[in-house]
């Protein structure tokens, strides 16, 4: 999978972003009840989802902040140029900036992964990271699998602890 990203062109990556933020913006708008959104600060290979804050002024985001164990939280931030670069290199908030925000809080999840199939199904990086940590919402709150066009695959081998994403944009 890497080898496919690496040959993605900046040009190719940001047009693939900008209809994405454009599709997740419409399905917030269209989701009166989606208050608070779980994003992510991309890594080189992930999908940039910055443009979000502009595009949904009035909608909460927080991020993730990785700790030890495998544990995971996520935390409110309104500025992303807040946020700093842990030991391995990933944009995350500062525990002393910003407020810890409650897995039970966060109407929508947007997942970032390796891979997705159209059924939901998800290669993460190997940490297990989102999946303990979507063990704690809500029910009724939507994970939505964010990745780009080439990262969709047909099949993914899965075990009984992976979970599925609601929706693969």
């Amino acid at each position: 999978m890497t080898r496919v990203l690496t040959a993605l062109t900046d040009l190719e990556k940001n047009l693939e972003a900008e209809k994405m933020v454009e599709k997740i913006t419409h399905f917030i708008q269209a989701s009166p009840g989606i208050k608070t959104v779980s994003s992510y600060a991309a890594m080189p290979l992930e999908m940039n989802l910055g443009a979000l804050h502009s595009s949904l002024p009035e909608v909460s985001f927080c991020y993730p902040k990785c700790g030890d164990r495998g544990q995971m939280e996520f935390y409110s931030v309104r500025n992303l140029s807040e946020m700093q670069a842990s030991d391995y290199g990933i944009r995350e908030p500062d525990e002393s900036l910003h407020e810890l925000v409650d897995a039970e809080a966060i109407d929508l999840f947007l997942c970032p992964a390796s891979a997705y199939t159209h059924n939901g199904e998800r290669l993460g990086k190997g940490g297990g990271y989102y999946d303990r940590y979507l063990l704690r919402k809500r029910p009724d709150a939507i994970t939505l699998g964010v990745v780009f066009s080439s990262q969709i695959v047909e099949y993914i081998p899965t075990e009984a602890h992976d979970l599925l994403v609601d929706r693969v944009l």
